[in-house]
């Protein structure tokens, strides 16, 4: 739905969607982790170019690794952060940006 007619779907839709990444069932779990990379996890490619304090150019993932840190704080499901990760794993690249997360 959200490829095709993203209007249709209003954000207390979106909402009830984002939470199912906390799902047991994997799949299910996946497939609203892949939603919610459509919707919230979108690399800017207008975005400036920032450096981290030792002048080393920024990862473009660091604010989507912000976003998601913000996404799970809001969540407030923080004992399921494993089940968030696996939702997420094979289809966010910015969890495998190691040299993002330590700068």
């Amino acid at each position: 739905i959200l490829k095709h007619t993203e209007s249709i779907l209003e954000d207390k839709d979106c909402e009830n969607i984002y939470e199912l990444v906390y799902c047991t069932h994997r799949p299910l779990a996946q497939a609203a982790g892949e939603f919610l990379t459509l919707k919230l996890f979108e690399v800017d490619a207008n975005a400036p170019l920032t450096r981290t304090k030792k002048g080393k150019k920024r990862s473009e993932n660091t604010p989507l690794i912000r976003d998601l840190v913000q996404f799970f704080i809001e969540s407030e499901l923080h004992e399921h952060a494993a089940y968030l990760v696996d939702s997420l794993w094979e289809i966010a690249p910015m969890l495998r940006d190691w040299e993002a997360m330590i700068d």
